[in-house]
């Protein structure tokens, strides 16, 4: 917490102790003595305005209402200046800082597009899709994005370019399929290109050796296997990576 927001805190803090002032004596109270802490916190408020409130838009009041003595005013105020988050940012050094429209067409559209052969939906990746999914993470998923009228190789084509991470679902049925072999090639294409992680394999039903045969490019690329890890721990195991992702940019 900065010097600012401490003060601020501390500001209101101190005004659940201290009475509201009075104009006119009753009984025996003595109305300075009676005073004296609301005269002191409204010296401070005085200081804190001259280091900090000046360009506020309710500088002017509570310059004022110092000038005044209106202590339960300026409680008022400093109570809604306690709630203005873009004014306690400025005053941390926090700016807001727009995205440049070249740079907010790089940004990912999608968290993950899963690659895969359709022969392998229903006893692997649909699954593995619900686990992903339920997360609340965005996913490039052929069923879920091709809409009826789609030219669908243009929108496969364009989510293997807006995904953060891509996982290849690489299995027997993956191999020598038309489209399965060009997203993988696409996503080869951008790792090589980006020089940063974005192919996530998982071998399915195959082993190492025959991805290393068909894929040898592919084989370098640390891969998990899926019989050993529930689609829920993969799920996991992906979300970690997103955040790892997420931190460093």
């Amino acid at each position: 917490m900065t010097d600012f927001e401490t003060q601020l805190k501390e500001l209101l803090e101190r005004t659940k102790n201290i009475k509201s002032p009075i104009n006119a004596t009753f009984g025996e109270t003595n109305i300075n003595e009676y005073n004296k802490p609301s005269e002191v916190w409204m010296n401070d408020v005085q200081i804190f305005y001259e280091n900090y409130l000046k360009d506020h838009a309710l500088g002017d009041r509570i310059n004022s209402l110092l000038f005044h003595r209106k202590y339960n005013e300026l409680v008022s105020c400093l109570t809604s200046i306690s709630k203005d988050r873009k004014f306690i940012d400025k005053m941390n050094g926090i700016q807001e800082v727009a995205v440049p429209k070249y740079q907010a067409k790089g940004i990912p559209q999608y968290d993950v597009f899963i690659s895969h052969a359709n022969r392998d939906k229903e006893d692997f990746v649909e699954e593995l899709y619900q686990a992903i999914n339920k997360l609340g993470i965005n996913i490039f998923y052929d069923k879920d994005v091709i809409d009826w009228g789609d030219n669908w190789k243009n929108v496969i084509l364009d989510g293997t370019k807006k995904s953060e991470f891509a996982i290849i679902v690489i299995s027997e049925n993956f191999f020598d399929r038309e489209w399965t072999e060009k997203e993988l090639a696409e996503f080869l294409s951008r790792q090589n290109r980006n020089g940063q992680k974005l192919i996530l394999p998982i071998l399915h039903n195959i082993t190492l050796t025959q991805l290393q045969e068909r894929y040898p490019s592919v084989a370098d690329i640390q891969a998990i296997d899926s019989k050993k890890y529930t689609c829920d721990q993969i799920a996991i195991m992906f979300a970690r990576q997103l955040i790892k992702r997420l931190k460093s940019m």
